[in-house]
């Protein structure tokens, strides 16, 4: 959905502002969607299935944040647990995938909350993928044309 704002300065409109218009029920990462203990639980299975054929740097930083940042956690999961392990696509339970997501959630300096990050499908398309803390994307500030990576997302 667009919605368009005017920037009022003074009391006078300036500038028209064009932006997609968050859904009611979104909940952007960095207000705290997983909880430690999720993203604990995720550290384990991510050391138990992941760790042997991917580097954290895979999905930390910069990359995370071309292949990422705008899209759901929904869209995380499903790549995740369509492609990975890769000798075994989807042979983890479905828990463990989301525990994953929460736990490539902490590597990237998002806030753990109170609550999980939901299991559910619904649940988790209304969790956006936001800018983690600590500056622009990276496509914003390099300018750098990044190719897909055929498994996880974006690769330079």
């Amino acid at each position: 959905m667009i919605s368009i704002r005017i920037l009022f300065v003074s009391g006078m409109a300036l500038i028209p502002a064009v932006g997609l218009a968050q859904d009611a029920g979104e909940r952007p990462v960095s207000t705290g969607v997983f909880s430690e203990a999720q993203a604990a639980r995720g550290l384990g299975a991510y050391r138990t299935s992941c760790e042997s054929c991917h580097a954290k740097s895979e999905y930390t930083g910069d990359k995370f944040k071309v292949a990422w940042v705008s899209r759901t956690a929904f869209d995380l999961f499903d790549v995740i647990r369509s492609q990975m392990p890769e000798d075994n696509p989807g042979s983890l339970e479905r828990q463990e995938y989301v525990d994953i997501v929460a736990y490539i959630f902490s590597l990237n300096a998002y806030p753990a909350g109170s609550a999980e990050l939901p299991a559910d499908d619904d649940g988790l398309k209304k969790v956006r993928i936001d800018n983690p803390p600590g500056g622009a994307p990276a496509a914003a500030r390099s300018g750098r044309r990044l190719t897909p990576h055929p498994r996880i997302g974006f690769r330079q």
